[in-house]
C-alpha cells in the first residue's frame, strides 16, 4: 500500500549558500545541502559498518544530501544550502537506464553454450517528464528559453534572451513528508533538456513534457531520509 504524503513535484535549485566548518559551527537550517569539501576530521554523518560491508562509502565532494538543523561542521567541512523553487507538479516520469557489458567469452565458454560477460563502468539514463506549470511563471520562461528567444517587457526595459541550451539542476520529490518516523524520498536530478512540448490552454495551468538525459557529472541520485523532527520556521 502506498503511504500518504505529498509527492510528484519538480524544483529548481536557484541559489547555494556556503557554510564553512569550524569551532562550534553547526547548521542553522534543515534542508538539502551540496557537499563542497570534507575535512580530515569531519563531523558529517558517516556510514555504518554494516553499510560499508555492503559497499557504501562516506559523503564526498559533490554529493547532495539532506542534513538537519544543528548538524556540526568540523574544520575543513564545507557545505552549501540549496534554495529550491517549485517549477510544477509532475504527473509522470519515465526513466530508462542502459548499462554496458562486454563479451569476454573464451572457447571453453562457447563450447559449453554460455557466453561470459563483464559489466562496464557507465550507465546511460534518459526519459520523459510530464507535468504542469503556471503559464506566466519564471520556470516556464526558462524552459522555453532552451529552444526559443524570450523577450520580456517590464514597462520600462525590453530584454531579449537568445535561445541557449544549458544544464538544469533540479530536485524532484518522489515522496514528501514531515511526519516523524516516516521516510521522505527525493531525487537529485541534474539533466540536459533535449526537447520540450507544451500544450493548451494558453492561460492558467499548462501541461508540459520534456525529454532529458541525466548529467552524470553533477552527482545525480536518490535520497532517502528518515524524518527525525518536525520542521520549524
Amino acid at each position: 500500500m502506498k503511504p500518504g504524503g505529498k509527492d510528484g513535484k519538480l524544483y529548481k535549485i536557484v541559489k547555494e549558500t556556503v557554510v564553512e566548518g569550524g569551532i562550534d559551527t553547526s547548521l542553522g537550517k534543515s534542508g538539502f545541502y551540496r557537499i563542497l569539501a570534507v575535512g580530515s576530521t569531519s563531523s558529517l554523518p558517516q556510514p555504518s559498518s554494516e553499510a560499508i560491508a555492503k559497499g557504501a562509502r562516506a559523503l564526498g565532494a559533490g554529493d547532495v544530501t539532506h542534513l538537519w538543523k544543528g548538524q556540526e561542521l568540523a574544520s575543513g567541512d564545507r557545505v552549501a544550502l540549496l534554495e529550491l523553487v517549485l517549477i510544477g507538479f509532475v504527473k509522470d516520469v519515465s526513466n530508462s537506464k542502459q548499462g554496458t557489458s562486454y563479451d569476454v567469452s573464451t572457447q571453453e565458454n562457447l563450447d559449453s553454450g554460455n557466453r561470459a560477460w563483464i559489466t562496464g563502468a557507465f550507465t546511460d539514463s534518459n526519459g520523459t517528464i510530464n507535468g504542469t506549470f503556471e503559464t506566466d511563471s519564471d520556470a516556464q520562461r526558462e524552459l522555453l528559453n532552451q529552444f526559443s528567444n524570450v523577450m520580456e517587457d517590464d514597462g520600462v526595459n525590453i530584454n531579449v534572451y537568445p535561445a541557449k541550451q544549458t544544464k538544469q539542476d533540479y530536485m524532484m520529490s518522489r515522496r514528501e513528508t514531515n511526519i516523524v518516523g516516516e521516510t521522505a524520498v527525493w531525487e537529485h536530478f541534474p539533466v540536459i533538456v533535449e526537447s520540450l512540448q507544451t500544450d493548451k490552454p494558453l492561460d492558467g495551468e499548462q501541461n508540459f513534457n520534456f525529454n532529458y538525459k541525466v548529467d552524470g557529472d553533477n552527482h545525480p541520485g536518490m535520497i532517502y531520509y528518515k524524518v527525525i523532527e518536525e520542521p520549524t520556521a
